[in-house]
């Protein structure tokens, strides 16, 4: 699966820096099972086990985010190519003292194609789309986002489109079960939110290990007001319903990661502020595309996302603004739900609500396993994805 993520104008570049990530990066081999420098096009399609080891340590040589880290191991000792994959990953501490690489993986390429038909179903990514009254009587859209996959752009335009009819002053995003999918639309449903003085600005650059500095310098996206990536319904280049907010209210769980991330990081680069309800995020700034190779689909973390200020590293996830503890046996969008109750009572009062606070002692990571009726619709680790250009 061969991946471009650039505006049109940045066709001509992108395209050549896709010759380069097609053949591995945009720089030189990597140590192949602590043998000679080689690249891994040397080793695709040998399928012994032995030459799958040298294809994994060339290739994460040449595309691994941390590649220059790589702790060099005996091939020998491992008896399948996951556990040898995975004993070649960074685990070393990063600035939040959490271990750097949690997401990269290997996985049969049958396991890897389910994954692709879940990205390609994108069955409720926007089930519940309704205005609601703030008990002080502002007027909100509620929008249920529950994935970042192929179609639920269409899905968000429509909604968006919907609120802004409505003429909403206030917007809760509900993220809580989102965790991610393909980063075009995360850029799709931020420049929704924002406005036209957004136009053009920096939504997201991802940044390459310094290997591959053309694929960095040519994989920005910008909001704009246009369609920049089409899907079926709507065609590229058509105007996207803005809502033009000043701040967007985003409930928020352990499982909203990766793609919906960017949403958060993204709007607060440009000044938008979100005011985030519920729980910490995953923390999950990096991405990846997909190579397969002898039956096996290889995931490395390739890059990681910064806003228009530069800010990325939130591995930690981001802390809410009101941190409330979630009823799982309460509709999501209901009157009663109390994320949504309490990002209301702040659009009226500029406060949370202190009965629906929750101890500051409680660990975020207790939020990480999600109850039976608050299931994600992917592992987090496959949420932060480049659109298939084929």
């Amino acid at each position: 699966m061969r991946q471009l993520l650039a505006r049109p104008a940045l066709a001509a570049l992108a395209a050549s820096a896709l010759l380069l990530a097609a053949c591995g990066g945009g720089g030189g081999g990597g140590e192949a099972g602590g043998g000679g420098a080689t690249t891994s096009a040397s080793f695709a399609g040998v399928c012994t086990l032995e030459g799958q080891k040298q294809f994994a340590r060339a290739y994460l040589g040449e595309t691994y985010l941390w590649y220059d880290e790589i702790r060099e191991v005996d091939p020998a000792l491992y008896a399948n190519l996951p556990d040898y994959f995975d004993a070649l990953l960074v685990r070393t501490p990063d600035a939040n003292g959490l271990p750097k690489d949690r997401y990269s993986t290997v996985l049969p390429t049958g396991q890897g194609n389910r994954l692709g038909d879940v990205l390609k179903d994108h069955t409720d990514a926007v089930p519940v789309t309704r205005v609601v009254d703030s008990p002080g009587g502002r007027r909100a859209g509620y929008l249920q986002f529950n994935h970042h996959d192929a179609g639920a752009q269409d899905d968000l335009i429509t909604a968006f489109r919907q609120l802004r009819d409505e003429a909403v002053q206030d917007l809760v995003l509900d993220l809580r079960l989102n965790s991610g999918g393909f980063l075009y639309v995360a850029l799709a449903a931020a420049s929704m939110v924002a406005g036209p003085a957004a136009e053009d600005k920096v939504f997201e650059q991802l940044r390459y290990n310094d290997q591959r500095a053309d694929l960095t310098a040519a994989s920005t996206l910008r909001f704009s007001s246009r369609l920049q990536f089409a899907e079926t319904q709507y065609a590229g280049g058509s105007r996207l319903p803005q809502l033009d907010l000043p701040r967007v209210y985003v409930l928020a769980s352990g499982q909203t990661c990766s793609s919906s991330e960017s949403i958060v990081n993204g709007l607060r680069g440009i000044d938008v502020q979100v005011i985030l309800v519920g729980d910490t995020t995953c923390g999950k700034p990096y991405g990846f595309s997909r190579r397969d190779n002898c039956g096996h689909a290889y995931f490395p973390i390739e890059f990681e996302g910064a806003n228009a200020k530069g800010s990325s590293g939130y591995t930690a996830g981001f802390q809410p603004t009101c941190r409330v503890e979630d009823d799982p046996d309460t509709a999501a969008g209901s009157s009663r739900d109390p994320l949504l109750r309490a990002a209301l009572a702040h659009a009226d009062t500029g406060a949370c609500p202190a009965a629906s606070v929750r101890s500051a002692q409680r660990s975020a990571s207790a939020s990480l396993a999600a109850t039976p009726a608050r299931q994600p619709t992917r592992p987090a680790w496959a949420g932060r994805l480049l659109r298939d250009q084929r």
